[in-house]
């Protein structure tokens, strides 16, 4: 290597900006020795030598040159080479090449390659200075031009990252609100008729609908829709009549289409433009179809579009899939729980149907209060098992014929507790468990498991107990004959306010009067007092 290769290249932070570093390769010393001088006189630019390609190859590093002048003719590598292999690293540089052989060609051929300028030796010294003030403002303003560029370009990425992140949390949102909303939904009529509505209202279109596919007959059936009208409810037809539905049907992929072009289809739900439908899906049995269309404005759908109408399906599967498990267990539980009625109620014949009895009594009675569809369902249920408990107790006590002995009557009163044991593990509300443990407690607080009294036995269990009552005074008894209607009416006004709700008895004694006529011989309801003070 030369002495002033040896020389040390200083750091970017150690050269100003109007001291320039300068690249100089030449294979004639004198030429070499003679430009280094008059470029550093120039303006004290650090000038770097190399006698050859090779030398100016080692010691050269991407951005540590502000230009180079390079001889064309060399003897280990050409001019042309060398600028080859330094725009390989470095395409800002800028070139000069220098030859005292000048020819056109070799003057196209340098540009070609990459060189800023060619100059002819002999040159005039003052020639250097010109090309060599162009060609760095060149270099200067292409560095700046480059600059500009990938600076554009780092802010058209960070526009394009925060157009996606937008999107993600606008898609976040919508997924949040979807769910949301469904798991709020209680029935699958409801799921569809939802799925219909939230369609509509986050992929922004005027018409939706919900289609299930009958695999019997082939036909697709509308269940629900929006913007449709109630007249396409129930409307239904061949898949292969309905072009794209039918396809997306057969094929299970969603499918892009225009309402004009499915005249069949336009027929059943009226479409303009374009729609979408994507099939619903359980267990990758596909059972229906979603149809979405007309966007509003009359803009076109994309893949976003279809990802949140795939999730909607999915989650309303999900959440259909459910309610169908969640009522079989329900049903089961409730034939299980029934069938160990029936094998009480089985084992003493004057007992039976008393459950059933005193089910249809209480649900009567609550009707007549004007209770809630929800607290007469829980009473539906559960007033049927107030007794469960009692296929705990012994058979020797349970079917006694004779009055219970104190000792015995204090196993019978266990029958509440054992009742909730038994449903304990099961997914009953607190209403319904309150039926079984309460159904014996007293107005007046000397009833039984917990000695409750007034309002703080559960309203529910009120109502049974009244009803419970009723049914046992008419019921034979193996050590005691029945009481008739109006008896058992009187007794239960007799005793309301020391063992009954007054309310709840006032209530049952009118419902009984509405729904089963008074018969031959029974009082009049002024007789019993019901409506009456005292």
């Amino acid at each position: 290597m030369t002495r002033e290769a040896q020389r040390a290249i200083p750091e970017d932070n150690a050269v100003s900006a109007e001291r320039l570093r300068i690249l100089l390769v030449d294979d004639e010393p004198n030429i070499r020795e003679a430009l280094r001088e008059y470029l550093s006189s120039i303006n004290n630019h650090h000038v770097v030598c190399a006698a050859g390609g090779p030398e100016a190859l080692a010691i050269f590093k991407p951005g540590q040159f502000d230009c180079a002048f390079l001889d064309l003719k060399m003897p280990e590598m050409t001019g042309v080479e060398l600028l080859s292999r330094l725009k390989e690293q470095d395409k800002s540089l800028p070139v000069i090449i220098m030859t005292g052989f000048p020819s056109l060609d070799a003057a196209i051929d340098t540009m070609r390659q990459g060189a800023s300028d060619f100059l002819i030796k002999p040159f005039n010294l003052s020639e250097i200075k010109v090309t060599l003030e162009r060609v760095v403002r060149e270099q200067r303003l292409l560095k700046e031009n480059l600059r500009l560029a990938d600076r554009l370009r780092h802010q058209e990425r960070i526009e394009k990252l925060n157009k996606e992140l937008q999107r993600r949390i606008r898609e976040q949102h919508i997924i949040h609100q979807i769910s949301e909303t469904i798991d709020r939904m209680h029935t699958s009529e409801d799921i569809y008729q939802g799925m219909a509505a939230l369609a509509a209202r986050y992929l922004d279109s005027e018409k939706t609908a919900v289609l299930l596919l009958d695999r019997a007959s082939g036909q697709l059936l509308v269940i629900a829709a929006h913007g449709f009208g109630p007249e396409a409810i129930g409307q239904g037809a061949p898949g292969a009549e309905l072009g794209v539905l039918g396809k997306v049907a057969a094929e299970g992929q969603p499918m892009f289409g225009q309402g004009a072009t499915d005249k069949r289809l336009s027929a059943m739900l009226p479409l303009r433009g374009a729609f979408f439908a994507t099939p619903i899906k359980i267990r990758d049995e596909i059972f229906g179809v979603l149809l979405v269309g007309e966007k509003s404005g009359g803009a076109s759908y994309d893949g976003e579009d279809v990802f949140v109408a795939r999730f909607l399906c999915q989650k309303a599967v999900l959440s259909i899939e459910n309610i169908a498990l969640y009522e079989s267990m329900v049903a089961n539980m409730h034939s299980t729980l029934g069938a160990l009625v029936g094998a009480m109620e089985a084992k003493d014949p004057y007992t039976r149907q008393h459950s059933r009895r005193v089910t249809n009594f209480s649900v009567l009675t609550a009707q007549a209060m004007n209770l809630s569809i929800d607290q007469v369902e829980s009473l539906r249920f559960a007033a049927y098992l107030h007794d469960i408990g009692k296929i705990g107790v012994k058979d020797h006590i349970l079917l006694k014929d004779s009055r219970l002995s104190d000792e015995e009557y204090e196993q019978i009163k266990l029958h509440p507790v054992i009742g909730e044991a038994i449903i304990q593990a099961m997914d009953l509300t607190q209403n319904e468990r309150s039926i079984i443990r309460h159904h014996h407690e007293r107005w007046d607080g000397n009833g039984y498991p917990d000695g409750l009294e007034r309002e703080n036995i559960p309203l529910l269990a009120r109502i049974v107990a009244v009803a419970d009552a009723y049914d046992a005074m008419t019921s034979d008894r193996p050590y005691r004959k029945a009481k008739n209607r109006a008896d058992a009416m009187v007794e239960l006004r007799r005793c309301a306010g020391e063992q009954f709700d007054p309310n709840v008895v006032e209530a049952f004694l009118e419902m009984l009067v509405r729904y089963a006529p008074s018969e031959g011989g029974d009082m009049s309801l002024r007789q019993i007092g019901v409506g009456m003070e005292g």
